[in-house]
């Protein structure tokens, strides 16, 4: 099972970043969904920013570890126990080994007696020994079995098959325990497979790396808005600042034209002053003189100008 939570935020220039997905063309910030990657561009250097994508990253990856986590745990708890029932399994197979070795000396044991005393495997009264072995175990006897039980009892037993009986009952404490071992054994097999095919049903693991992405997806998607957010209203301000700045601009040529105007106005009052003005007057010509720059200095005070800033209004007073 593998993890992908490699949710990027690169804060350099993406003005050569050709592989972006989308691309804020007034801005520098991107985002390419192949390798997760926002590129947020210069507006990103802010710390406190950067340290909040981080920080979001950081606890995505958190929780989408913790659900891993969990499930991880969780199914842990579950192979432990198939793995202490397996363990369980074999304890009962070993205890098994030592029983039937058991089983073997006793039966060799029987082999002796049956020897000793002369007695064929094919004889009758080795036959008769069988169904009062079967019967002291306490087997579902043949009706058969049965009619010649009675007879058995009837005549009665022979001494080998009183001391072949006295072996038999002592084997069948080591007989109790194969059969206890294996009925346990088949019971933990059983619940074995009752975990596995339960497990089988959910798949905890492969749900919890689901919830897992869907975690880092839904925190890249929030890293983006915010990205994007951010980029916005750095555009925004940009934006304000250069119609601010057009602004001023702009109240500045309008200044300039009204001081155009302005100047155009004072030049034709004063060349209409000086056409207006007496032929008589002009007799006293530095009297004249006087006059006529002290009406074109109230012009330019008025105007609000600087004497040189005022091209082509000197009086030539000789013509």
């Amino acid at each position: 099972m593998r993890l992908q939570n490699n949710i990027t935020v690169f804060s350099g220039d993406t003005r050569n970043n050709a592989q972006a997905e989308w691309v804020k063309k007034e801005g520098t910030y991107s985002y390419d969904k192949k390798s997760r990657t926002v590129y947020a561009g210069n507006f990103l250097k802010e710390f406190p920013l950067r340290e909040k994508l981080q920080q979001k990253k950081a606890e995505a990856q958190q929780r989408a570890m913790k659900i891993v986590g969990d499930a991880w745990a969780g199914d842990k708890v579950i192979d432990d126990e198939i793995g202490q029932r397996q363990d369980h399994i074999r304890e009962l197979r070993e205890d098994n080994k030592d029983a039937l070795e058991n089983l073997k000396e006793f039966r060799q044991m029987e082999d002796d007696l049956r020897e000793g005393f002369g007695v064929a495997s094919d004889s009758e009264e080795q036959m008769d020994l069988e169904i009062l072995k079967r019967d002291a175990r306490g087997a579902q006897l043949t009706e058969e079995e049965k009619e010649r039980l009675k007879t058995i009892q009837e005549n009665g037993i022979t001494e080998y098959q009183s001391r072949a009986l006295e072996i038999d009952k002592t084997a069948s404490y080591y007989r109790k325990i194969v059969a206890s071992n294996n009925e346990a054994a088949y019971e933990e097999s059983e619940v074995i497979k009752g975990i596995r095919a339960e497990r089988n049903k959910y798949h905890p693991m492969l749900d919890a790396q689901e919830q897992a992405e869907d975690v880092l997806a839904a925190a890249r998607e929030e890293i983006i808005g915010i990205v994007e957010e951010e980029a916005k209203e750095h555009l925004d301000e940009e934006q304000e600042k250069r119609e601010e700045q057009a602004e001023a601009i702009e109240e500045k040529r309008e200044e300039q034209e009204e001081i155009l105007e302005k100047r155009e106005e004072r030049e034709e009052e004063l060349e209409e002053l000086i056409e207006d003005m007496p032929v008589k007057e002009m007799t006293d010509l530095s009297q004249t003189v006087d006059e006529v720059k002290q009406q074109v200095q109230k012009v330019l005070n008025e105007a609000n100008l600087l004497e040189e800033d005022i091209k082509g209004a000197q009086v030539d007073l000789n013509v």
